[in-house]
């Protein structure tokens, strides 16, 4: 086996391995969603970057969420939820979407002539889709959600936003800072060299 291929973690050490799965995973690039759904009646929106297109025919859509959250609670009990596919100049919704342990009613960023939707559609993003809850899967701390996607709509062109190397970026670069990222690049070069 090639060097690099080699195992280097000590496979019983739950930490260094989780550590370097998640190291791992932060290389694949992903578009950034926000997953939406009505939380008290009101729209919620969750950042999510374990999205896919399942199938065309019928179309069908696949999305992982913790368990434990507002957003798998909702999307269980009312058996709908919405996707709208960010672009990259909508980082303050990923950012929104992605704080942890607050509340995410998202008023401020719902397309107002949406109204009361099947799923609360973000203003301004490239795409979104309806969606009929038709399977959830537990796995882990997360449920898979797959949907029968009832409805598509393209309100928006631009460029999306992706999520890297645990930042935000797009086709042309990183967003939100590039003096920030070059800092975030020094400290991580300083922590593997100590």
């Amino acid at each position: 086996m090639p060097a690099a291929l080699a195992l280097s973690a000590d496979p019983t050490d739950e930490s260094t391995r989780g550590s370097k799965f998640a190291d791992a995973m932060s290389m694949l690039a992903s578009g950034v969603v926000l997953v939406t759904s009505r939380v008290s009646g009101r729209p919620w929106g969750t950042t999510v970057t374990a999205f896919i297109s399942v199938s065309a025919e019928p179309p069908t859509v696949l999305i992982s969420l913790a368990s434990a959250t507002a957003s798998a609670h909702a999307i269980t009990t009312s058996g709908r939820f919405g996707v709208s596919i960010l672009g990259d100049d909508q980082l303050a919704v990923a950012r929104f979407g992605s704080a942890s342990g607050v509340a995410k009613f998202i008023e401020a960023f719902v397309d107002a002539a949406d109204g009361n939707g099947t799923s609360p559609v973000v203003a301004g993003s490239l795409a979104h889709l309806d969606c009929e809850l038709t399977d959830a899967v537990q796995v882990a701390d997360h449920t898979l959600f797959l949907g029968r996607v009832l409805a598509s709509r393209l309100p928006g062109g631009g460029t999306p936003l992706l999520y890297h190397r645990r930042g935000y970026s797009s086709l042309g670069g990183r967003v939100g800072g590039r003096q920030r990222l070059r800092a975030e690049r020094s400290s991580r070069v300083s922590r593997v060299d100590s």
